[in-house]
């Protein structure tokens, strides 16, 4: 089966996190891009952290985040995207996402959870 390597956007930082929890990270993102949301708020939010990740000295999880899955989302209409100049930042910017009503009509999640029947220990 093909499927589609988004290493390359992050120039192989974080051996492609977060692009092996997709599947939880589209679910996600589906519960909580209704609104506008900050890149780096979604990244907190959505995805599974690794040491690698955590221990940086610099966001380069958020920049992981935009580059492997909001980017792409976005180039693909399953997004939106706004910015806001930071203010006393000359080149800085806050990014923004929001779900589009293409994403919920491309992606739907049947979710059912495991009843607990008794003790599981």
């Amino acid at each position: 089966m093909w499927g589609i390597d988004l290493n390359y956007l992050g120039r192989g930082l974080h051996e492609g996190w977060p692009q092996g929890d997709i599947g939880i990270l589209l679910w996600s993102l589906s519960a909580s891009a209704n609104d506008w949301q900050s890149s780096d708020r979604l990244t907190r939010m959505c995805t599974i952290p690794i040491d690698g990740v955590v221990e940086t000295q610099w966001d380069s999880g958020t920049s992981m985040m935009e580059a492997r899955v909001l980017r792409p989302l976005w180039w693909f209409g399953l997004l939106e995207y706004r910015r806001e100049e930071i203010t006393g930042r000359r080149f800085e910017t806050s990014h923004f996402y929001r779900k589009t009503p293409l994403f919920d009509r491309f992606l739907s999640f049947d979710i059912k959870l495991e009843t607990a029947a008794g003790s599981r220990h």
